[in-house]
């Protein structure tokens, strides 16, 4: 098992070195593992200290128990796998797979538990591979764009081992694959589909073109957004899959039942939320900057105060993000926030709940950009995005219909969603409606 999963490292990168712009699901597979990752810090990205680093950490891991990796709900062959082992992360995607499978799900797998070794022979194999991993490594530090990603390597190489093991013994047939923007999702797949495993990727609701325009090895793709359907058709040389399935937002099982019941639209005209990607927090604490995010960031923020100022009847709702909310960061956040908007009609969001819980709370939704305005648009609320003068360049027409691309633009577009009807909204815009907001609109209660 460590030899096969070694090779395949050792196949997929030589295969991408030998024909950088082909498309075999092993070179783009080798591709994607040359690309950045929020795995490490921005300052880590061109630092062969760091490349040191993840292998002196790849060799030192702790030992871990199975149960700790993997939590088994019932007996079966339907697991799911991601990154984020916590209690409300575990549940929202139980709740998200099971809401459209319609029968539960047998267990699931952690990858941010699987930097470890079950057995002192596992350690030894670990130690030996890994070895051979840097030798082979080291040499294209020299070339490779990223060293950080290179190192990460190292750490992606047990990770893998282990799933193989995992799966292998709870004799898992179908696997459930989220956060498939991490950087080794393709060579996982690829192995885990060689071992005749069925592999289903779930994408988020975020563009594919920022972080899933590679996706290989799937048996089928589930889009959390009807709008990744145009996507696909526009990367079918590297999106290769078997088939395609249109599903809803990862946190759909928490939110849907609050909004089956209708009447949800007749909101306030005067009230505007604002959804945080807190990219200032993140530029704080050194995370990997995409776009100059807490630049734009900021400039949207400093344009809402004075359509605030210039609209003194509107309200404004912001909405944290959950970073933002943590205990520690509160007075931080309150500070941040009244730099912009003090004197203002507005209120910081403070409940435990989550903002999906209350879209109905604001008529329009503004962000710089965030997975959230997806969401929002599913459930069929208005939405408006700046992703800066100089920022992220959405597909197709509808989402970049929905983007202001200047303060004049924010402050047109802002004054003309307010005064559309959802329906109305969804028309000018061209974007699609979700079967979720069909089904809605065509109860008695909807407006």
């Amino acid at each position: 098992m460590h030899f096969k999963t070694w090779i395949l490292f050792v196949r997929t990168i030589i295969s991408f070195a030998l024909s950088p712009k082909g498309f075999s699901k092993y070179s783009l597979a080798g591709k994607t593992l040359f690309s950045l990752t929020f795995r490490y810090p921005d300052k880590s990205k061109h630092s062969f200290g760091f490349f040191l680093k993840k292998y002196l950490e790849a060799l030192t891991c702790k030992r871990i128990m199975l149960n700790d990796a993997c939590h088994k709900y019932t007996s079966g062959d339907i697991f799911f796998y991601d990154n984020d082992s916590s209690v409300a992360n575990e549940k929202a995607r139980k709740g998200h797979i099971e809401f459209f499978l319609k029968h539960p799900v047998n267990g699931s797998i952690w990858k941010d538990k699987l930097l470890a070794y079950f057995s002192l022979s596992d350690k030894f194999l670990q130690l030996l591979f890994e070895t051979l991993l840097f030798i082979f490594l080291l040499p294209l530090t020299l070339f490779a764009e990223y060293e950080g990603s290179l190192g990460m390597i190292f750490i992606e190489y047990i990770e893998l081992v282990n799933l193989i093991k995992i799966v292998k013994k709870e004799e898992v047939n179908t696997l459930y694959y989220y956060s498939i923007y991490e950087k080794d999702s393709n060579i996982s797949s690829i192995a885990l589909q060689n071992m005749g495993v069925r592999v289903n990727k779930i994408t988020s609701l975020t563009p594919l073109k920022f972080w899933n325009s590679i996706i290989v090895a799937a048996d089928k793709l589930i889009l959390c957004d009807m709008n990744q359907l145009d996507e696909v058709d526009e990367y079918k040389s590297t999106i290769q899959v078997d088939a395609i399935e249109v599903w809803g937002p990862e946190t759909i099982a928490g939110s849907a039942a609050h909004y089956f019941n209708g009447g949800r639209y007749d909101t306030n005209k005067n009230v505007i939320g604002f959804y945080s990607t807190a990219a200032y927090m993140r530029a704080m604490q050194g995370d990997v900057d995409h776009k100059n995010s807490a630049r734009n960031e900021n400039l949207v923020k400093s344009y809402l105060a004075e359509y605030l100022r210039a609209n003194r009847a509107k309200k404004l709702i912001v909405f944290p993000h959950p970073r933002e909310k943590r205990a520690e960061n509160k007075r931080l956040v309150e500070d941040h926030y009244n730099s912009f908007f003090n004197g203002l009609s507005f209120t910081i969001y403070d409940s435990e709940l989550p903002s999906s819980l209350c879209f109905d709370a604001v008529d329009l939704g503004i962000a710089m950009y965030s997975s959230v305005i997806y969401e929002r648009l599913y459930f069929g609320f208005k939405c408006l995005m700046m992703p800066g003068e100089e920022g992220l360049e959405l597909p197709g027409k509808a989402l970049s219909y929905i983007c202001a691309r200047s303060k004049e633009d924010l402050f047109a577009k802002a004054d003309m969603f307010s005064d559309l009807t959802v329906l109305e909204y969804f028309k000018k815009t061209g974007l699609k409606q979700s079967p979720f907001m069909v089904e809605l609109l065509n109860t008695p209660h909807s407006k």
